[in-house]
């Protein structure tokens, strides 16, 4: 039922609905973005809050791409399966930074067309579309469509037109206004520019920026950049500092600064990209006889809830087999006390008003009598601005008959980009 074309445009209705009528009622996101790359000298995945400036790093099984002379490295985002892309100029792998040891998703793989005279120097990926832009050592630009594996298939190349001198060091898109963004640096000169150019063409510019300060620090050479296109705010990193601007995507302007963030850890960044906000869980899980026992029944998501995002689901794991369970979405966080109503075993704290979306019956699959039971939910994210922000709450509550419920822990989730 949930793969079908029918489901999915309901699925994204239903949440355009949402986002268009509820503006009143949405709280903030539950964790604030961060930006996230890849370290030079011991190679690790740093990412610092873009609000507070806090750090959280994990290890990464990569060689260190200071092996390599010049600006090398690069970091992106894929939220299809909540992984991030990290390159050390001649090899990239695919690694979950959630987790404390940057479990790997890929293994470390060649990147294709690389040499040790074109190293990769910045990776910007767009989920919509499946294709990751690369930039490397030779000033060019690469764009690929990722297979199964994280396998790689070159789909062209193009030679901006930088200035004289200037080198290619970072890439970012923004995948909301079909744009992509490339910082280059001009050896011995503090800072660097940033060009911005259509995804489907990036070697036509449209603009051309200089950053240069983070606060009152003056930057290195850039070697990374991010943009978040809810936020509509440019990051740019010289390894050292983190500082991001405003940008007007439409007029292709940048404005004021908005933050300046200090690598505490030492190790200067490579590479640079948006990590999204993270969910919060609430509450139990629970069943009731004649459900069986399912101590280990998860309601978690497969992808990030980004803007274009056609793989995001909301999935029900480890549950009763063989059963039928709904799906109950709301705007606004999960929130106590909730709605305990017999025979539930437990509240439902997704927000009552304004009234629940419902979505189900889903048949579980797996066996009767056992906690083998799971529900992946696609619910594909459309590419609409006005759901930029939107925090919203999910719930799965089950029927195994008689008075048997089984009711899933409540996430607390905002739609946000990568």
């Amino acid at each position: 039922m949930s793969d079908t074309p029918s489901f999915r445009r309901l699925s994204q209705i239903a949440l355009a609905a949402l986002g268009a009528t509820a503006l009143s009622t949405v709280a903030m996101a539950q964790s604030a973005p961060r930006v996230i790359g890849l370290t030079r000298n011991t190679p690790a995945v740093l990412s610092q809050d873009v609000g507070t400036c806090n750090t959280s790093v994990c290890p990464v099984g990569l060689p260190a791409p200071s092996t390599i002379p010049g600006f090398v490295g690069g970091t992106c985002v894929d939220p299809r399966d909540r992984g991030v892309f990290v390159s050390n100029g001649l090899q990239m792998a695919k690694i979950d930074p959630r987790s404390t040891a940057c479990m790997p998703l890929c293994p470390v793989l060649p990147v294709p067309n690389t040499t040790p005279s074109n190293p990769v120097t910045g990776l910007a990926y767009n989920e919509s579309t499946n294709i990751l832009y690369i930039t490397d050592g030779s000033n060019v630009i690469r764009w690929y469509s990722v297979g199964g594996g994280c396998q790689l298939s070159l789909i062209f190349r193009c030679i901006p037109p930088i200035g004289a001198g200037e080198v290619l060091t970072g890439c970012a898109t923004d995948d909301l206004n079909g744009l992509i963004f490339y910082s280059t640096a001009l050896p011995g000169t503090p800072g660097g520019r940033v060009y911005v150019a259509p995804q489907t063409n990036p070697c036509a510019v449209i603009c051309v920026h200089f950053i240069a300060n983070c606060g009152t620090i003056t930057m290195g050479p850039l070697v990374g950049l991010a943009f978040d296109s809810c936020a509509r705010v440019l990051w740019a990193t010289d390894g050292r500092v983190v500082v991001g601007h405003s940008f007007n995507s439409i007029t292709c302007t940048m404005g004021a600064q908005v933050q300046c963030c200090i690598n505490t850890l030492g190790d200067p960044y490579v590479g640079l990209c948006l990590l999204p906000s993270t969910e919060t869980s609430n509450g139990p899980n629970c069943t009731a006889a004649p459900c069986p026992a399912c101590p280990s029944m998860t309601h978690d998501f497969t992808g990030d809830p980004t803007l274009g995002n056609p793989t995001f689901s909301l999935d029900l794991s480890n549950a009763p087999g063989g059963t039928v369970a709904w799906l109950v979405l709301n705007v606004g966080p999960c929130a106590g006390p909730g709605v305990l109503a017999p025979p539930l075993c437990a509240p439902l704290l997704v927000p009552f008003a304004p009234p629940w979306l419902t979505i189900g019956p889903i048949g579980t699959g797996g066996a009767v009598g056992t906690c083998t039971g799971n529900v992946n939910l696609n619910i594909a994210i459309p590419m609409n601005p006005l759901l930029c922000g939107f925090t919203l709450s999910t719930q799965y509550l089950g029927f195994c008959g008689g008075t048997g419920f089984f009711v899933s822990n409540c996430l607390s989730w905002t739609i946000g980009a990568s």
